[in-house]
């Protein structure tokens, strides 16, 4: 495969996401091209990139269920990373609401009453 991209918190391929040195030398529907293209969505989820990692795993689902078919274990983790990335859009989407922020000044008021000693 091709280069690194430049040194940072972590390191993902510096090709456009489509798998372009495997599907050169392969072709596209070769099994590493796919796991090519799979491996490169995951790197860009770990990298905090939801979006891309969530635009091309929509673009590789298809491959593997086209090839390989619907049961195929590669299908099966395909579908699997990209229902996680549309759970990691959906969270940057969507703020967490469940705890609310609490003012360091204002405390929570105390079910029992203290005692004088």
């Amino acid at each position: 495969m091709g280069g690194a991209g430049c040194l940072g918190a972590t390191l993902v391929p510096a090709q456009d996401g489509s798998g372009a040195g495997w599907e050169r030398i392969l072709g596209e529907d070769h099994p590493d091209t796919l796991t090519s293209r799979h491996n490169l969505a995951n790197s860009y989820s770990n990298a905090g990139r939801v979006q891309d990692a969530l635009d091309l795993s929509e673009r590789v689902l298809a491959d593997p269920e086209r090839i390989l078919g619907e049961d195929h274990p590669d299908t099966l983790s395909t579908r699997h990373n990209l229902a996680r990335a549309r759970d990691a859009a959906a969270a940057v989407q969507q703020p967490d609401t469940a705890t609310p922020a609490i003012a360091p000044d204002h405390q929570p008021p105390s079910d029992t009453l203290e005692q004088p000693v």
